[in-house]
């Protein structure tokens, strides 16, 4: 008998339109433990209230209309620094605001490498790279080729191959399977790295009070950040452990 095979293919283009479907709504971290994964519960309507599409789309479209009144502001004050600039209690925020987003992240980190160490299949498996796929690509259920429980958009449910594997009583993935990215930390730390998104734009603010004109980069990516994570997060994409990890590694390491 063979061993699984990773075959490469097209997305289906039924999946691209707007808006997207409302379902399945994205499932809040387990909370039924207070481990690194899941320190503490997260409300699942609060949780789902914030992964409104309008708001990552309102905030961005305000934050894009504000850098650009601000920025021609400072243009016609000849990039001239704000007065609260200048003031002693604006120094201690930015170095406050820097230090908090360092550790925020560098603990975002820490949780996320955990996470891929408990996700992580080894080498040394019998199905080779189709366990490495299938253990980084399926997001829900629990660890093993062929365990994974997937959302059927045409049922509307969520299936699972193996018949052994228990859902919970509304059909959706039982809370408390393991060895998968969304319980074991993604479906917690990806969404306080979404909300930190948001706060992130402060950035933009301090560049602006210095006087200095906030560049087109720095506000694509800002805007585009929130609105990736926003996507990652709402439809549980499994590509967006990747953003978390290398964002969050990177952003610890950055005092601006």
């Amino acid at each position: 008998m063979s061993a699984p095979s990773v075959y490469l293919t097209l997305p289906s283009f039924d999946l691209f339109k707007f808006p997207p479907d409302d379902t399945p709504p994205a499932l809040p971290p387990p909370s039924d433990e207070s481990t690194l994964k899941s320190p503490f519960a997260i409300d699942a309507d609060l949780y789902n209230a914030v992964l409104r599409p309008a708001v990552p789309l309102t905030f961005a479209c305000c934050y894009i209309l504000g850098v650009t009144l601000l920025n021609a502001y400072n243009r016609s004050h000849n990039y001239k620094r704000w007065s609260i600039a200048n003031t002693r209690l604006f120094h201690v925020f930015v170095i406050l605001h820097n230090a908090i987003l360092a550790v925020y992240s560098f603990i975002t980190f820490v949780a996320m490498v955990r996470a891929v160490s408990h996700v992580w299949p080894g080498f040394n498996q019998d199905n080779g790279l189709a366990g490495i796929a299938d253990a980084f690509c399926k997001m829900q259920g629990p660890r093993g080729l062929g365990d994974a429980v997937t959302y059927n958009a045409t049922t509307s449910n969520w299936e699972v191959k193996n018949r052994l594997i228990q859902m919970m009583p509304d059909g959706t993935p039982d809370s408390t399977d393991v060895g998968r990215m969304w319980n074991e930390g993604l479906a917690f730390w990806g969404w306080f790295f979404y909300l930190s998104k948001y706060y992130e734009v402060v950035d933009t603010l301090i560049i602006l009070a210095k006087g200095k004109r906030s560049p087109l980069l720095q506000t694509y990516h800002h805007a585009g950040a929130m609105l990736s994570m926003w996507a990652g997060m709402r439809y549980m994409s499994p590509p967006i452990w990747l953003f978390v990890f290398a964002n969050s590694g990177i952003h610890s390491m950055m005092v601006g």
